[in-house]
């Protein structure tokens, strides 16, 4: 009986047979399991030492654009009016017993600007006139500051400290002194989202627990699993600090982030490589071929997912504003390192907790049903294979109709008053708001040197007409520059008080100036004006980004043309059905989520989805095509697939939910919404999407999924062999036919090609019998499988969770 070993995709071989790149990584990482616990544990040690230094020097996440207007008169400021500084801060005085007629209150009052005025980074100090209606008990001044958003941040506690001292000195403790402005809300934001993401992180891992303790059975792997995705988490955040001590700024976004993703995918990542593990092990492997085999298998699909997400993030740069690039850099440092754990500690965490791993409570044996699938998820994907065109027009009307309400959603910009009522900015702004003084505009206007200044008499006049003006006042610095300082009355979050810098700089500046006058407006509400337009803009090139990389990404990884086709338009399903829901919680719950969608969180979730979609995606289609490319039965591969990959995408689905839900318990609204549009968007794409309607459109494509045009398949790099499953090797003893290791690729006995099996002593005297055409062996085994003249074996004890 001639015994040889080939590649399914040509090329004979004898003898052993090859192993893979990332079998040989999975193996190596399991037999020198100490040695890279150690690695990794020196690189957590190192991390959680520089994390303290980091959440310090982090940064609240800049907002200005870059080529914007807003940005641009800003400079132009700094250089031409330095008194006016980069960033104009308003400086809030006010008593409850004092009027700002008596000595004491204008003894505070000179004191404190001339504390302030002396600070490095002040360019100067100018009181505001009273206003109509205005509480005689507050007074307003402007306060230039100069610097980058680093620097000023840096200066706002020091510039708020001398004022408040100089104020409390001079009126015996009777007059008291607030800052807000651009730098002073985002130090608010920065204080409160690193208070949300400890609160969310410290609620996220008892959630995840509960949730693998539960789907996995066993509290020894629902340990090792959050070992993993807590180291990934760390070492993300390490590699932040190490490169925030080399210059590179980090803000606090990136923070929330990273820690949010890379605990995500790092549960995600660690749970579906377990399964496989488990199941190997169930087949009967010992423990480094085991993790050799999970490392082959799914550490390499999760390496893929990671590209994957890493691509989807990349789209992001196309965005204008450091706060959106940071973003897509977190996202894709903790898809990196997520990868890299899953490759190389996770095995190493494997085979070092072996014995803890094992599922405490076996399934029933009334669980098995007849063809051996546990758990009902293969009575499921039978049921689904006899119906498939039902499932797909529920599911994609469930879908639908979730997504309808997103034509109506309302999108701005909101201070989450809620959250700042309690803070010195938030007070500062309450007065503001009552006194009708919410915010105040700066149009710039640049003349030639030496010419007269600009005649803004027409202008003025326009803006003061303006019901959401509260004052104007003119100025020139005798050289180059005109500028128009406007108080506005509306709250700055409002939309009219954002359209008025858009109306200033495209309709009433050039209605009322000479023509071919530059005109900028800067200050906080065209600095928020910019972004919301810049993001908005950018939305459709994002999108367009996200859904061409995807096709190409999937396109090389599935080798075919309807399956990533169909993969994107699932995507857009389950996202589209997120975004339905959070407008009918904006609409509905404003209290809770608030009353309109941030305009940042359609460009985040869109991203983050995405990224996360496609990696059950590629679990489900890569087990479904092992099936498909080893037997050519596409209906029976939709439910080999299904049946398998179920249980792991459901628990990891769960985990990832649990880690996003904890956001709802946030203070700020945008990272409410965040959380609610990422929870509901996995919560419908694993069960919805992956567990009923892409099977189901698999069963109505039939062979058609698999379907690439010769020239393309020429360029695409050539397909790997068909991954057998764990338990697909075979040994038969005593004139045995034997395949060694894991990640082979087939066996032939006779020139007849038999999928493998895991090593598994059969008597060969008792187990071989001659039958089948052409004098084939078959192998007895509990149920014969032999079929023409292939050798089978029945699964006797297949375990169906393996991804």
């Amino acid at each position: 009986m001639a015994v040889s070993s080939r590649a399914s995709a040509g090329g004979a071989r004898t003898g052993t047979v090859r192993r893979s790149v990332w079998w040989r990584l999975g193996d190596m990482a399991a037999r020198h399991h100490r040695a890279v616990l150690a690695v990794w544990l020196a690189f957590v040690a190192g991390s959680a030492l520089m994390i303290p230094g980091l959440v310090e020097r982090a940064i609240a996440p800049a907002i200005r654009v870059e080529g914007s207007t807003s940005l641009a008169g800003a400079r132009l400021l700094e250089q031409g009016f330095p008194q006016l500084g980069t960033e104009q801060m308003m400086l809030i005085f006010d008593s409850a017993t004092l009027s700002d007629g008596e000595e004491p209150y204008q003894r505070a009052l000179h004191d404190a600007l001339r504390a302030v005025s002396a600070q490095p980074q002040v360019g100067g100090a100018q009181l505001l006139p009273l206003v109509p209606g205005q509480d005689r008990r507050h007074v307003y001044a402007i306060v230039g500051v100069n610097g980058d958003q680093q620097a000023r941040q840096a200066a706002l506690p020091v510039l708020l400290r001398a004022a408040k001292e100089a104020a409390s000195r001079a009126s015996g403790s009777r007059v008291d002194a607030h800052l807000v402005s651009e730098s002073a809300l985002l130090a608010e934001t920065k204080h409160t989202d690193l208070a949300d993401l400890q609160r969310a992180e410290l609620l996220a891992v008892p959630l995840s627990m509960v949730v693998l303790l539960v789907g996995l059975g066993s509290a020894g792997a629902a340990l090792a699993v959050l070992a993993v995705a807590g180291t990934v988490t760390v070492t993300a955040l390490g590699v932040m600090a190490a490169a925030s001590r080399f210059g590179v700024p980090v803000n606090t976004f990136m923070l929330a982030v990273a820690a949010t993703v890379g605990l995500a995918l790092g549960l995600d990542y660690a749970l579906l490589s377990l399964f496989r593990y488990r199941h190997s092990r169930a087949a009967g492997h010992d423990r480094c071929q085991a993790a050799a085999l999970a490392v082959s298998t799914a550490g390499r699909t999760t390496t893929w997912c990671a590209v994957g997400v890493a691509l989807t993030a990349a789209a992001l740069l196309v965005v204008r504003t450091s706060m959106i690039r940071t973003m897509g850099a977190a996202v894709s440092l903790s898809a990196v390192v997520a990868a890299a754990a899953a490759v190389t500690l996770l095995p190493a965490v494997l085979v070092a907790a072996d014995r803890w791993l094992t599922q405490r409570r076996p399934p029933h044996p009334r669980r098995q049903d007849r063809s051996g699938d546990a758990g009902g998820w293969g009575r499921w994907a039978r049921h689904l294979m006899r119906h498939p065109v039902a499932y797909t027009l529920a599911c994609t009307g469930v879908l639908l109709a979730a997504a309808a309400p997103v034509t109506g959603m309302r999108m701005g910009f909101d201070l989450d008053r809620a959250s700042i009522t309690d803070t010195d900015f938030g007070r500062g702004l309450a007065y503001m708001e009552a006194d009708q003084i919410s915010s105040a505009l700066a149009v710039v206007l640049p003349h030639p040197v030496g010419a007269r200044p600009v005649d803004t008499a027409a202008l003025v006049t326009a803006l003061e007409e303006d019901a959401r003006v509260a004052l104007t006042t003119s100025v020139d610095n005798g050289r180059d520059l005109t500028v128009v300082i406007v108080i506005i009355r509306t709250h700055i979050d409002e939309p009219a008080t954002t359209a008025l810098a858009r109306q200033i700089t495209q309709q009433i500046g050039p209605a009322t100036l000479p023509p071919g006058r530059h005109v900028f407006v800067t200050g906080p509400n065209a600095i928020f004006s910019d972004l919301m337009d810049e993001t908005t803009a950018q939305l459709g090139m994002v999108i367009l980004l996200v859904l061409g990389c995807s096709l190409l990404f999937l396109l090389v990884s599935f080798r075919s043309i309807l399956l990533p086709i169909k993969a994107v338009l699932m995507n857009l399903l389950a996202v589209g059905a997120a975004f339905g829901l959070l407008t009918l919680a904006t609409r509905y719950l404003p209290h809770l989520f608030g009353s309109q969608v941030n305009t940042l969180i359609p460009l985040l979730a869109f991203t983050l989805v995405f990224g996360l979609s496609i990696d059950y995606e590629i679990f489900l289609i890569h087990r479904i095509g092992e099936h498909y490319h080893a037997n050519g039965d596409n209906t029976a591969a939709v439910i080999d697939g299904l049946r398998h990959t179920a249980r792991p995408i459901t628990v990891a689905a769960a985990v990832m939910v649990a880690t996003f839900t904890a956001l709802l318990t946030a203070d700020r609204h945008h990272l409410v919404q965040l959380g609610l549009a990422v929870a509901t968007a996995i919560t419908l794409d694993a069960t919805v999407i992956r567990l009923a309607l892409v099977p189901a459109l698999m069963r109505i494509l039939g062979t058609s999924n698999w379907w690439l045009p010769a020239p393309l398949a020429r360029l695409l790099p050539a397909p790997r062999a068909p991954m057998p499953s764990p338990d697909s090797l075979v040994q038969v003893a005593s004139g045995s036919v034997q395949a060694q290791g894991a990640d082979h690729d087939r066996v032939a006995v006779d020139g007849q090609e038999v999928l493998e099996r895991p090593p598994r002593q059969v008597d060969g005297l008792a187990g071989f019998r001659q039958g089948g055409r052409g004098g084939a062996a078959g192998v007895q085994g509990p149920g014969d499988l032999r079929r023409g003249g292939r050798v089978g074996v029945s699964r006797a004890d297949d375990v169906p969770d393996s991804p």
